[in-house]
Formats: structure tokens, sequence, C-alpha cells
């Protein structure tokens, strides 16, 4: 059967059935807003191209077996989340192939994440009698959940948040939530332990997440901190002659694309800087084919993907997921897991503490052709 499914991955892969998909939208319009209006028809071609097609020809490959059939609902808001929205939607459905069970996967696409929005599919929810959800919801929209009656009974998993990055996060203690998130605070305390003790500096994109791991350091002693965005220009204007950066630990909290001409620029002007370190937001693979060897021969990466069983990673590997960069297709297929059989523990290096997902955090070398474990 498995054989069979990934041959029926490589030809169905971009086929599509939209059926089980529901649109919860804002019913307030928008005035002479073409840019939403594009980015409205973009969520519903992802939607189109979603993997529904393969989960329904599968479900009739199997229509002798017997056992019930694993229902799994997921909420996402295309608009805000874009890729994301289909690439979790698809590596939730390879994980339940993987699994060889049964199964219904319903999508729920709320396209923006507002009050009104969740409310309405929080009902929507409960009129399907929906009991375990996937709720691709940040943290900023979670208060709306506090007052919705009627939900204790169903379980929701969040694998865009973290539970510790939550102010007051006991206001959620009697409802049934678990929080999938890496922890970018503790992949900052190891960093900062390898950094032994060497002044810190830090640049920081000017990007909703830039700024959020910004945030996180608000309690280091960062002596220099710059925000990189499209005005600063060449690179070299705040990097040449110094000093500041001198036998420093330097703090990339960039997206790759301005890492990469970042770490660029230090390697030109030979900059006599003791490390480069990064959280999850550069281990990429792209950093092969975007920097020179010279230029990442300083860097140190934090990672806190774990391990990921073959079979689940080939199948994502077909459909374009790549489950050993994405922490997000990895919070949400253990999102999965635990909403199947309430533990985690196939994953051998996870554990659940307190209603989190906790990660282990490891630091990479960035070498000639791949990452190398250094502790």
């Amino acid at each position: 059967m498995k054989i069979l499914l990934q041959t029926i991955l490589a030809i169905l892969i971009f086929t599509g059935c939209s059926q089980t998909n529901q649109n919860i939208q804002n019913k307030t319009p928008i005035k002479n807003s073409s840019s939403y209006k594009n980015k409205t028809t973009k969520s519903v071609q992802i939607e189109k191209s979603s993997f529904f097609g393969l989960r329904n020809l599968y479900e009739n490959q199997n229509r002798t077996k017997t056992g019930s059939v694993e229902e799994i609902a997921i909420i996402f808001p295309s608009y805000t989340i874009g890729k994301y929205a289909l690439e979790a939607t698809n590596s939730i459905s390879t994980y339940l192939i993987n699994k060889d069970n049964k199964f219904k996967l319903t999508t729920y696409d709320i396209i923006i994440q507002n009050k009104r929005n969740i409310l309405n599919v929080i009902q929507k929810l409960k009129n399907d009698n929906v009991k375990k959800v996937i709720a691709m919801i940040t943290k900023e929209e979670l208060i709306h959940f506090k007052n919705i009656s009627g939900i204790e009974n169903i379980k929701f998993y969040f694998p865009l948040i973290n539970k510790y990055d939550l102010l007051n996060n006991s206001q959620f203690d009697n409802f049934d939530f678990t929080f999938g998130a890496i922890s970018y605070k503790d992949q900052y305390k190891k960093l900062i332990k390898f950094s032994n003790g060497r002044k810190l500096v830090e640049f920081y994109g000017n990007s909703s997440i830039g700024n959020t791991l910004h945030r996180f350091l608000e309690n280091e002693k960062i002596i220099y901190a710059k925000k990189i965005d499209d005005n600063n220009g060449r690179y070299n204007s705040f990097l040449k002659n110094n000093r500041r950066l001198d036998n420093s630990v330097v703090i990339l909290n960039t997206p790759i694309v301005k890492s990469s001409i970042l770490l660029s620029a230090i390697n030109a002007e030979e900059l006599a800087i003791s490390s480069i370190v990064s959280t999850q937001l550069n281990y990429t693979p792209l950093l092969f084919s975007l920097t020179q060897k010279n230029d990442r021969k300083k860097l140190v990466i934090a990672n806190s993907i774990g391990m990921i069983p073959d079979e689940l990673e080939e199948y994502n590997t077909l459909i374009g997921n790549n489950l050993s960069y994405s922490w997000v297709n990895y919070a949400t297929i253990i999102g999965v897991e635990y909403l199947l059989n309430d533990n985690i523990d196939i994953f051998e290096d996870l554990s659940l503490q307190d209603n989190q997902v906790i990660y282990p955090v490891k630091l990479y070398r960035v070498g000639n052709y791949s990452f190398r474990r250094i502790e």
C-alpha cells in the first residue's frame, strides 16, 4: 500500500478537491483595497491546490478496512500565514497516510484572524461536532478564545504559539489547550552560553519576527544593536571601523537574504568578530546557495527540530514539504500525533510539560555543504 501511495503522491500531488474546505469570511467590506482582493484570491488558490484529492483517493483505497475514521480539523487564516496553510495541511495528510489509518481532515479557512472570524469558526466547529483541532492562530489572537463558551470539550493544539511566551498563560488552564511552537528563548540561552561571556552585538530585521526576537533579548547585555531595514544601503556604513564589533559575538536576527548580505559584508570588511550566531530563523539550506564558504566560517545556528521518522520525511519530500528545515510543519505533525493518541512518545527527543511541547536545542556550525552539530 505504501509503495502504491508513493506513486499516487507523485502523480496527484497537484490535484485538488476543496469540497471539505469551509471559508469563514469577514463580512465587513474593505473599501478600495485591491491588494486585499489579490490576497483573497491567493487564498482560494491555496485551497484549490490542496492535498484533499490524494486524501479522498486514499480513503477509497481503504473502504474495506475496519476501524473508526480518525477525524481532525485545521483552522488557518490564509491571508495571514500564506504558504504555511497549504504546507501544514499537506503535512497533516501525509502524516495520517503514514499512520495507515482511515481519516477525515476538514479545513476551515478564516482568511483573516480577528475576533469575529474566530467566533464564527468556533461556532462552526461546534455545529459540526468537531472535537480535535489544529488551530494555526498567533498568540495575539488567542485572547478571543477565553470568553467562548462550550469549547471545554474540544481539544485544541496551537503549533504557532509557545505557552511560555504568553502573558498570564494560566488564564487558559480551564481549556484543553496544548501549545507546540519552538522556544526562541531557549535557543538564545544556549547561544549566549556558547558565547562564553564575550560582548554581544545584535543585528535585527524590521519585520514582526525580527522585532519579536529583538524583544526577547531586552534583558541581555547587548553593547550595540542595529535594525537592518531597506534604507541601510550598503552595510559597510555601520560595519567599517566599528570597534564595538571587535572580539564580539554577533547575533543575527535577520531573515536569510539579509543575513546572507550581512555575512558577506562582515567577511569583506575582515572584521575581528569572534563568532556569529543565529536562531532557527536562519536554519535553512539556502545558506549554502546564498553565501560563500568564507562568509559562514564563523557562523553557529540553533535548531530545535528533532528526529523525524524516515518514511514520513520521504512522503513530505514528495509533496515539496521539508520537515527537516520547517519547524512549523514539524510542530504541526507533532500536534496530530498528540490529538490522536494523547501523547507524543514516538518523538523520542521531545516531551510535554504543562501542555507545552518541549524541544531540544542543538547547535550547528555551517560547513562547506552541510550543518555540522557541535553540541
